[in-house]
């Protein structure tokens, strides 16, 4: 076993405030995929840009609201993820500290398999 500390970096991107990034290792054997950890503070922006992959953004902790492609902004809390995909230009203001995971990948990304596997394990084993 190795335990690392995570390097840290603020981001100030896209015109972006408030927002610290833990940036873990690169997954090598796959085809493309990044996953960050993203602290943002309460008032805090991730400012907008385009995606560069496929992209989910897990909230963990917190609240804020996002938007795409210049749309109005919707609510996200934590348990809750956002799905964007490449070129989707978007953005995030933090409403209060979160602490959210994000995973960009050229791979595939499916949120409705992911809806049906919570539904399953809600409503218990199918039964005929």
């Amino acid at each position: 076993m190795r335990i690392v500390t995570l390097p840290r970096q603020q981001i100030t991107a896209f015109a972006s405030s408030g927002v610290a990034m833990d940036f873990l290792p690169r997954i090598t054997d796959a085809e493309r995929a990044h996953v960050q950890i993203a602290h943002l503070a309460a008032g805090g922006t991730l400012g907008e840009h385009p995606a560069g992959m496929r992209q989910v953004f897990a909230v963990l902790s917190g609240h804020g609201e996002v938007s795409a492609d210049g749309g109005s902004r919707r609510p996200i809390s934590a348990g809750q993820a956002a799905f964007w995909e490449p070129g989707e230009v978007h953005q995030t203001w933090a409403s209060s500290d979160m602490v959210v995971v994000i995973v960009e990948t050229a791979g595939r990304l499916d949120p409705d398999e992911l809806f049906i596997e919570v539904r399953a394990t809600r409503e218990g084993p199918a039964t005929d």
